[in-house]
């Protein structure tokens, strides 16, 4: 029996949108926001249908990030199958979710991380794990 009729597995079984979409929100956990803050999400964005998107809820603000667009993918089938992977990610090892955050976010370049870093506080938000690692004031 082939691999692709078997049900997916491990997190490199789904295809990239979904693996991106991990990475995206390993990434604005390791900033230190909470999983309650964290929306996956499927449809218009900008005027544009059918995209894969995350959006960070926090501090009275928000965050989207696109992910990748999925054109004529019908909304239901999308969220079954975030639903199936989010699980599955979740269940899976901490090396598992690490190695995709940093093949399919990191493995492009600290330089765009710090370009995501900066977009999210462009709109307001403090990022958690920045001010958390800020010295306070009167410590030397």
């Amino acid at each position: 029996m082939s691999r692709t009729k078997l049900k997916p597995r491990r997190i490199g079984d789904y295809s990239k949108p979904y693996r991106d979409a991990l990475a995206y929100w390993c990434s604005f956990r390791n900033l230190g926001f909470a999983a309650d803050e964290i929306f996956f999400g499927f449809g218009v964005v900008d005027g544009q249908p059918d995209w894969v998107h995350l959006q960070l809820q926090t501090q009275g603000k928000t965050f989207t990030v696109i992910v990748a667009q999925l054109p004529g993918a019908k909304r239901q089938k999308v969220m079954s199958t975030w639903y199936k992977f989010a699980t599955l990610a979740r269940d899976s090892t901490e090396l598992e979710r690490n190695a995709c955050y940093k093949d399919h976010l990191l493995g492009q370049s600290l330089d765009y991380y710090s370009v995501f870093v900066l977009s999210i506080e462009a709109v307001g938000i403090t990022v958690p794990e920045l001010l958390r690692q800020m010295p306070h004031a009167g410590q030397a």
